[in-house]
């Protein structure tokens, strides 16, 4: 019993980390790198395409970085991974132990916040316009603002140097090559400086409105009411705020007032419009955990593609699919929060997603790789998931190994458990026989008699199984930590998950019963035949 289970075990065992090995490489049935937007396109469109293609039933997007924490770049860098949060657990393959949560939990956790609308231009917006006043007389300080059209490209427009202590109207034109709808992300101060060497100060701002081509104007933000913006992140202990002030309104009963100190992200300073209300929500790997000293519910700031975003922790997870765990860990967004943050500023173009999971129709994997491999310019670009649960099934450990092993062992199980069963029953025979005899000379029946044996050795056979099959698992544990390594040697990733072929102990456990069965009904068949008178004559002996 105890070499069955453990063939059955470690061999399962193994099959299953080189599968799971090859599916967390993969995260989905296929995995393009390298695949930017075409001219003009936006997300849904380079999704659209993807699913366009024969064979593919679900596509999502992803963006993976590299990330520091902190604002001066310094730190370890740890890996980054947004994925389409709605559309992940659709598409990617998953084990439940990776997290306490279940993937769509941990998904939604990463959407979480109060989701605020975007500020959108009206149609046909011509210029957009703001009354600022500073409280002191500042050197180049410029005003600007970033827009975003519906394709996700990101542009920023000058207002021109903020001066005076007195109310002046500021107007700058849109850019035409934006396609609508538009929003406004974010209104900045641009200083040239770098780091903490800006000047600090307050700039009042009131009235941020847009006139279309008709010259009527619209109202964006009255900074009355509720607080639409959060401050842009300059360093870990920033301390820019921009707050409503009722004192000297140009407008209304409150103006806005952006307080800001000497940090800069690349000369640049401001507030910017939160999809979640504030940081945005991460989770993190227990490395990233450990080396950053951070706990679930921290925030920080980290650089991502050099630019500067404010992450809280919203859940911890050992492993996640493509993500290696080892020295400083990652960290798992949200696709939309991660490039609505990065895009704030854009001074060096949009971040875009750079991966797409494709999960392909049952039976037409084939069909979809060939038309995937029409989109990429190499065939590496593509990562296929059978491709690599075929390079495991050609292992010769897997092949050659554990399935010879197992059906070698249920050889020897056989002949040892027949062999033993026989000698047993031979060398039992007359004892038992002369017992069942001395119990049915006391007045027993001889069905008593055969019913005490078999309840004896049934208690034998099961408590034989049961030791065999704990130690079999016990011998699997040891041996299978030992095995599920990489072809370097380091540990696997995923780690391996116990895993019992039932079929193939199942079968074991099976003839083993069948074994002892006709063993002890041999055995029951020739006690049936003892003499009471003789059993008496020697006393059972």
């Amino acid at each position: 019993a105890g070499l069955g289970t453990l063939a059955a075990t470690v061999g399962g065992t193994l099959d299953r980390s080189y599968q799971e090995r090859a599916l967390y490489e993969t995260a989905a049935d296929m995995r393009i790198a390298g695949t930017p937007a075409r001219g003009g396109e936006t997300n849904e469109d380079v999704k659209r395409r993807h699913l366009s293609l024969p064979g593919v039933s679900a596509a999502s997007l992803a963006l993976r970085a590299q990330g520091t924490v902190g604002t001066n770049r310094s730190g370890g860098q740890f890996e980054v991974l947004a994925v389409e949060s709605d559309e992940f657990p659709y598409v990617s393959w998953y084990r439940d132990d990776f997290s306490e949560r279940p993937l769509p939990q941990l998904m939604s956790l990463l959407r979480s916040g109060e989701n605020l609308p975007p500020i959108t231009l009206p149609e046909g917006a011509r210029s957009l316009s703001v009354w600022t006043k500073a409280e002191n007389e500042y050197s180049n300080l410029y005003l600007w603002m970033a827009l975003r059209d519906r394709r996700g490209v990101t542009e920023t427009i000058t207002f021109g140097p903020v001066e005076g202590d007195e109310w002046q109207l500021m107007e700058a034109e849109t850019p035409r090559n934006l396609t609508a709808p538009t929003d406004l992300v974010s209104v900045q101060i641009y200083e040239p400086a770098f780091g903490p060497t800006g000047t600090a100060g307050t700039i009042y701002l009131d009235n941020i409105q847009a006139a279309d081509a008709g010259g009527e104007v619209h109202i964006l933000d009255d900074f009355e009411g509720a607080n639409k913006w959060t401050p842009l992140s300059t360093s870990m202990i920033s301390t820019d705020s921009i707050g409503f002030t009722r004192r000297g309104a140009k407008r209304g009963n409150s103006s806005g007032a952006f307080v800001f100190g000497k940090d800069t992200d690349r000369g640049i300073r401001g507030f910017y419009r939160s999809p979640s209300g504030g940081p945005a929500s991460a989770a993190a790997s227990a490395g990233f955990l450990r080396r950053s000293g951070m706990a679930i519910g921290d925030s920080a700031v980290v650089s991502v593609l050099g630019r500067l975003v404010p992450i809280r922790v919203v859940d911890s997870v050992e492993y996640f699919p493509t993500m290696d765990p080892s020295g400083n860990g990652f960290i798992v967004m949200d696709l939309d929060a991660l490039t609505r943050h990065l895009n704030i500023l854009s001074p060096a173009g949009a971040a875009r997603p750079n991966e797409v999971l494709l999960a392909a129709a049952p039976g037409a994997g084939d069909a979809a790789y060939a038309a995937a491999l029409s989109l990429v310019s190499r065939a590496d670009d593509i990562l296929r998931a059978e491709d690599a649960l075929d390079a495991a099934r050609l292992d010769p450990m897997i092949t050659a190994g554990w399935r010879a092993m197992a059906l070698a062992s249920a050889g020897a199980i056989l002949f040892s458990a027949g062999f033993g069963c026989a000698a047993y029953a031979l060398s039992r025979a007359r004892r038992a026989t002369g017992e069942t005899g001395f119990l049915r000379a006391l007045g027993f029946r001889r069905g008593d008699a055969i019913k005490s044996l078999g309840a004896e050795h049934a208690a034998i056979v099961a408590l034989g199984l049961a030791l065999g099959a704990a130690t079999g698992f016990a011998m699997s544990a040891a041996m299978v930590s030992a095995l599920a390594v990489t072809e370097d040697g380091r540990a696997a990733i995923p780690p391996y998950a116990l895993t019992t072929d039932w079929a193939y102990a199942g079968f074991v456990y099976a003839s083993l019963i069948a074994i002892f069965g006709g063993g002890l009904a041999w055995l029951a068949r020739t006690v049936a035949r003892a003499d009471p008178r003789g059993a008496a004559r020697t006393g059972g002996g």
